[in-house]
């Protein structure tokens, strides 16, 4: 877009009445969007600690930067023209990623987006999501016993009531997968309340639909039963599952699954999700109040999705910081550096009060990296009366995974297959 463009869009904007520009907190735009364009300058390594917000003018200059923030604050005041209220403006990178998931969502009533993750793979992209009414549905936990020929049992299922509230969406490239294999396989797993299958309607095609998808005796039966539907459209092989009364509450389902446009798909997302353009920066503010060593950088983060939750997130960033610091305290005890090594214990014994593990991390990191740092100064890891490898043990933390094996023998290994060390 050249600067003759951008003014043909500032002048055909719609007049606004003076009631709604008065309604409007033009100082609070004006700081996010300032914020939006510093963070797309920003580098990519820690700060120490936040600075101080500083109000500044918003001065809009003849570049392109000056264009664009002009339009963007035309979009976040006039909004989209229909809705009556400011829409969002977001960046082309954040719509690029949505058009690579199948842009779609369950429109029925009360239903929202609780989960969404994308993964890049060598095959191409997949990812899920949950869809939820009411109450958020936790992740639960289940035991399962018996085996394939005899049947499998399940104990801690949560009540057909709670599982009813959630539905589950799955997309891969046809690519990996093609419909007509997918339904094969589906066909021919083990039912063990046998084989019913229906083609119902979603969005504008058909789907096959399996009603009988339980996997466990114990599971399913009058009014509780788990259905799943697969279809094919746009390049993607979608996989909905839900637990549902009956077959019409499956129909009704599907009937809700609406394709939308990128703009729509991206509003519908909860803030608990992050989306790739935010990753590096919600990464950072993650690591306030966190001790970083010297070998530490974001670009050591692994980047595998396009889409995680903060609670993944939240563990990925501080279990590559913890990683570093054990990694440190290896090598200081091989070179009897005291220094490093009581640094690197000093780090990791705070990790109880590292802010990122009490705000946005709901897994079990903070106690498995205390109860390892608490090891630290004897040297070893005490099992049962025995003395092990407390680095071996340590890296228990998924180290090896983020490229960052903590036992020399791993790290020779790594060495002699040639990978290369995650990037300073």
């Amino acid at each position: 877009m050249n600067a003759r463009d951008a003014e043909r869009l500032l002048a055909a904007a719609d007049p606004v009445a003076t009631e709604r520009l008065d309604g409007l907190d033009f100082e609070a735009m004006e700081a996010d969007l300032l914020a939006d364009i510093e963070g797309g300058r920003a580098a990519l390594e820690v700060e120490p600690a936040p600075r101080p917000h500083v109000r500044r003018p918003l001065v809009l200059a003849l570049g392109t930067a000056a264009l664009a923030a002009a339009l963007a604050l035309v979009f976040l005041v006039f909004g989209d023209g229909n809705s009556g209220r400011p829409a969002r403006a977001y960046g082309a990178e954040l719509i690029r990623f949505a058009e690579s998931t199948p842009l779609l969502l369950l429109e029925g009533p009360g239903w929202r987006v609780q989960e969404v993750n994308e993964y890049k793979t060598r095959e191409g992209n997949e990812g899920q999501m949950e869809f939820v009414t009411g109450k958020a549905v936790p992740w639960g936990s289940i035991r399962v016993t018996g085996n394939d020929e005899e049947g499998q049992y399940q104990e801690g299922l949560e009540p057909a009531a709670v599982r009813q509230r959630l539905v589950h969406l799955n997309w891969r490239e046809l690519s990996q997968q093609n419909l007509a294999t997918a339904i094969e396989y589906e066909r021919g797993r083990i039912h063990p309340h046998g084989r019913h299958f229906v083609r119902l309607p979603v969005t504008d095609t058909t789907a096959f639909v399996d009603t009988h998808a339980e996997i466990f005796v114990n599971q399913g039966g009058p009014g509780d039963r788990e259905m799943l539907a697969l279809w094919s459209e746009d390049g993607f092989l979608l996989e909905m599952t839900a637990a549902v009364p009956d077959l019409a509450g499956m129909e009704e389902r599907l009937d809700w699954v609406t394709k939308v446009d990128s703009q729509t798909w991206l509003e519908a997302m909860p803030p608990k999700v992050v989306k790739a353009a935010d990753i590096r920066a919600t990464e950072r503010r993650m690591l306030q109040g966190v001790p970083v060593p010297k070998t530490f950088s974001l670009g050591r983060i692994p980047e595998e999705g396009l889409t995680v939750s903060h609670d993944q997130l939240a563990g990925k960033v501080t279990g590559v910081v913890a990683c570093l610091w054990f990694r440190q305290w290896g090598e200081a005890v091989r070179s009897g550096d005291a220094a490093a090594k009581a640094e690197a214990e000093k780090a990791l014994l705070s990790s109880p009060s590292w802010p990122v593990l009490h705000r946005e991390y709901h897994g079990n990191y903070r106690g498995d990296i205390y109860k390892f740092a608490l090891a630290m100064p004897q040297g070893y890891w005490e099992w049962h009366g025995h003395h092990r490898d407390l680095l071996a043990h340590a890296e228990g933390l998924g180290c090896a995974r983020y490229g960052l094996p903590l036992v020399p023998a791993k790290m020779k290994r790594q060495r002699e297959d040639g990978v290369p060390p995650p990037p300073d």
